[in-house]
C-alpha cells in the first residue's frame, strides 16, 4: 500500500479505515484498541463543548460526545505512521505527494474534486471532496523551485471535518 492509495481511500470513503466522521470512539476502539493521547498541548484543560483530541499513529481524531468529528492527517514530516487494522500497531508509509500525483489517482478513480474556496495563503491550493458526513479537504504547499527549474505543490495535509454534530 503506498500513500496515494490510502488518500484516494480517503477521498472516496471520507475516512482512513475505521477512522471516519460520525464514528464511535467505542467501536473504533474495540476494533483498533485504545487511543494515544493526542492532545496538541498536553496540560491544558479544554473549554466546555470543545472536543478532545486522540490519536492513531499520526492520524489525529477530534472527538465529542464519544464520536469522532474529524479525521487529521499531516503529511509534511515525510512519513506518515498509519494505523494497520490490528489492534496497536501502525505502518509506516513515505508520505510525499504532489498535488499532480494524487489528482491524476483521484481522476483514474473516478473521484471528483473542485478547488477549495480559500485564495489565502498565496502558497497553498486545496482540493476538496464533497461527501454527506464531511468534506475532505486535501491541503497542498507549493515548493520553491529546485534546481532544475521545477516547482510543485507537496500534500501538506487531509482533513475530514463533519459538519452535523451539534453537542447536548
Amino acid at each position: 500500500m503506498t500513500i496515494v492509495d490510502v488518500l484516494t481511500g480517503f477521498a472516496e470513503s471520507g475516512g482512513i479505515g475505521v477512522l471516519k466522521p460520525g464514528a464511535s470512539l467505542a467501536d473504533v476502539s474495540d476494533r483498533l484498541g485504545p487511543p494515544q493521547d493526542g492532545e496538541y498541548f498536553p496540560g491544558r484543560r479544554r473549554k466546555r463543548g470543545e472536543p478532545r483530541n486522540v490519536r492513531y499513529g499520526d492520524v489525529r481524531l477530534e472527538v465529542c460526545c464519544d464520536i469522532l468529528q474529524a479525521v487529521v492527517l499531516s503529511t509534511g514530516a515525510g512519513s506518515v505512521d498509519l494505523p494497520s487494522g490490528a489492534p496497536g500497531e501502525t505502518e509506516e508509509l513515505p508520505s510525499a505527494v504532489t498535488a499532480a500525483q494524487l489528482g491524476d489517482a483521484f481522476a483514474l478513480a473516478g473521484i471528483r474534486t473542485e478547488e477549495g474556496p480559500w485564495p489565502e495563503p498565496a502558497d497553498q491550493i486545496t482540493f476538496v471532496v464533497r461527501h454527506s458526513l464531511a468534506d475532505v479537504h486535501f491541503t497542498f504547499r507549493r515548493t520553491a523551485p529546485d534546481e532544475s527549474g521545477e516547482s510543485g505543490t507537496v500534500l501538506h495535509s487531509a482533513i475530514a471535518r463533519g459538519t452535523h454534530h451539534v453537542c447536548h
